[in-house]
């Protein structure tokens, strides 16, 4: 946990005595000129004294994650930016150009909280200003990794003095701070930063919970740090005695990881292994599974808990090994095993760049953090702002990951969540697009089906065959990953106009049909466009077909307030109040196995199968199967019909008179 080691010095009369702290701050970083920060400080002191203390605060954390001069001397002004007290040009010349743009840099991105922190719609402007602030910050730290820290620094410094603030901004900032910027510097490997804000964020906003764990944390302190320091004596000595030369260290957990493993797991905070650790830095890759080894040996290690992120390194490119061990006393004890150099990289991050950025091949570890962002940019440029680039952030931030493996035993990595449909277009866009079903482990799979970590997936695929539409639903959940749906978006965009039309026009009309709105609700779709933006019903099928407005939506909305509900008063229709039983008749091929992939959907849907009926035509051998089913409202509605069109060999649904 990050926190100014001490208080800022003050002189004997209790004014801030910046030469005591430029003399602390530069023997501890060597790398910074003493008569440089000391001239911005005076400077700052002379213009704006009541900001001296908060810039100095920023700078001293600014300068412990391992920045340059120009980075700390941005936080020593940056309050006077923020403030407006002094012109930009003016700090430039007390701190140089290269900090004042940092300052500034930074201070651009504090107008207004980043992203949406409640359930309340947000008026079109304001959703614009956050989604532009976002923007501001990953395009600030493409250009800058600095921006991005000194912003991740000065918002841990807003959530330390929250708690003089009134509630509703404390918990405000206390929400940001877990939806941006803890997920933020988990990205940027600054794990430093990350605990502390997680904390201090938890404590806002969950109080009762923090005290609890915090209290029992104090309580047990003794006894835990005298047992970690045991196990720290015991790791060390095996590793000696095997020739393997080790730093050995306690370590703490953070409250918030804490909880959120009691959490997950239902456990009570004694069974959170993590509340007694270890952590072992060796000097070679080598040593790392030297060290495994010896302590496998040693204790029966937990399966469950083990965790090689050497081999397989997370998104962020951090790297170290994670087990747990039942250890000779019966308890459990987790470990960490990373090399010094990987050690660095997973405390510091981006920051530890600066420390060998002169050449070698760690750069390596600091463009794999920068990728991941200009991935961001680009699938919301794929996307054309259909979706919130808050909320992409919040999900490339995630570091959740599963590995899955192709037939011929290729692993791919994707985010926790994905399913079939995202695993085709990680493999390739054209087998994404061409994508008709799935095998997992040896049985067929649903295109939506959620995947997990050590299966195996086999793509089917059909000669020349395209997107549809309905994979882009959110409502039908065939995608999760942003890859593959700024994929089929820019497909879908990429069609001409006409033919956009057309595509959204038969999506809305298939659907009218199978639940029973036989005449085109031309009326109901006219006003409906009107109201949310689109010139007029053809404006509206073009968005539709496009992938920028939502099939299921549209017509949620027709028929709960449209015109249309009368048609399905008609004789011989039953009244749309929910729940009502229906009568489906589905037309499709006679395959074997229909009737079963039918009522698949329907059980998946969690809807009630009350019958089911089923004949063969004549002459055209096409099977005609009726379902009896109850349905809750017109999203289950839609949802149940889309899910039905996509069953193979299904060609007509409708509602049966």
């Amino acid at each position: 946990m990050v926190k100014v080691r001490e208080d800022i010095p003050t002189t004997e009369t209790g004014q801030v005595d910046i030469d005591a702290w430029v003399t602390r701050v530069c023997d501890a970083h060597e790398h910074l000129r003493s008569d440089s920060l000391a001239a911005v400080a005076h400077a700052v002191e002379a213009c704006a004294p009541d900001l001296v203390v908060r810039g100095l605060e920023l700078a001293e954390l600014i300068a412990d994650l391992n920045l340059d001069q120009p980075a700390v001397a941005a936080g020593i002004i940056y309050r006077c930016i923020r403030e407006e007290r002094v012109e930009q040009a003016e700090l430039a010349a007390w701190a140089g150009d290269d900090a004042a743009h940092i300052a500034a840099d930074v201070a651009s991105m504090a107008t207004t909280s980043l992203l949406e922190m409640t359930n309340s719609p947000l008026l079109e402007k304001e959703q614009q200003d956050q989604v532009e602030n976002v923007k501001r910050m990953l395009v600030a730290l493409m250009n800058d990794a600095r921006v991005a820290v000194c912003k991740l620094a000065e918002r841990l410094l807003a959530l330390r003095q929250a708690k003089h603030f009134d509630k509703s901004r404390r918990i405000r900032i206390a929400r940001e701070a877990q939806a941006v910027f803890a997920p933020l510097a988990g990205r940027l490997g600054i794990w430093q930063l990350k605990w502390e804000i997680e904390d201090l964020a938890l404590r806002y906003t969950q109080e009762e919970v923090y005290q609890s764990i915090a209290k029992q944390l104090r309580g047990k302190r003794a006894e835990r740090e005298m047992q970690v320091e045991h196990m720290v004596d015991q790791v060390r000595g095996l590793l000696r005695g095997h020739g393997i030369d080790a730093t050995v260290y306690g370590r703490a957990k953070n409250i918030f990881s804490i909880w959120r493993k009691m959490q997950a797991k239902g456990v009570s905070f004694d069974q959170v292994y993590d509340v007694r650790a270890v952590r072992v830095v060796v000097d070679t890759l080598a040593d790392c599974y030297a060290a495994l080894g010896v302590l496998h040996t040693t204790w029966p290690h937990i399966p469950s808990e083990f965790d090689d992120y050497i081999a397989n390194p997370k998104e962020n490119g951090y790297q170290s090994i994670h087990t747990a061990v039942t250890a000779a006393d019966g308890r459990t004890l987790e470990i960490q095993i990373r090399t010094r150099a990987m050690h660095e990289d997973a405390e510091l991050g981006v920051c530890a760049h600066w420390s060998y950025k002169d050449g070698g091949a760690e750069d390596a570890n600091y463009t794999a953090k920068m990728d991941w962002l200009r991935q961001v940019m680009e699938w919301h440029e794929d996307l054309g702002g259909t979706e919130s680039l808050g909320a992409l952030l919040r999900h490339r931030i995630s570091d959740k990951r599963i590995f899955v493996s192709t037939p011929k035993g290729h692993v791919l990595e994707l985010p926790a969540g994905a399913t079939v449909l995202d695993f085709a277009y990680r493999v390739h866009t054209d087998v994404g697009h061409a994508c008709r079903g799935a095998r997992v482990n040896g049985v067929t799979a649903h295109l939506n089906q959620v995947l997990e970590t050590g299966q195996q997936v086999e793509i089917i695929t059909a000669p020349s065959g395209r997107p549809l539409r309905d994979w882009l639903e959110p409502e039908l959940e065939f995608v999760y990953s942003d890859r593959a749906r700024a994929k089929l978006v820019r497909f879908f965009r990429s069609l001409p106009p006409a033919e956009q039309e057309t595509l959204g026009r038969a999506a809305l009309e298939s659907k009218f049909v199978a639940l029973g709105v036989d005449d085109f609700p031309e009326a109901d779709l006219e006003s409906f466009a009107r109201d949310h933006g689109d010139a007029d019903m053809q404006t509206l099928c073009r968005d539709i077909g496009a992938g920028a407005r939502s099939v299921t939506g549209t017509i949620v909305e027709v028929l709960e307030h449209g015109a249309s509900r009368e048609q399905l008063r008609l004789p011989g229709m039953r009244a749309a109040e929910f729940p009502v039983s229906e009568r489906m008749r589905i037309v499709g091929d006679n395959r074997d196995g229909l009737l079963h992939d039918i009522t698949q959907v329907i059980g998946s849907l969690g809807i009630d199968l009350t019958g089911t009926t089923g004949r063969v035509s004549e002459p055209g051998a096409e099977a005609i199967i009726t379902v009896d089913v109850t349905l809750t409202d017109w999203r289950q509605a839609v949802k149940f019909v889309s899910f039905l069109s996509l069953v193979e060999g299904v060609t007509e649904i409708r509602k049966a008179s």
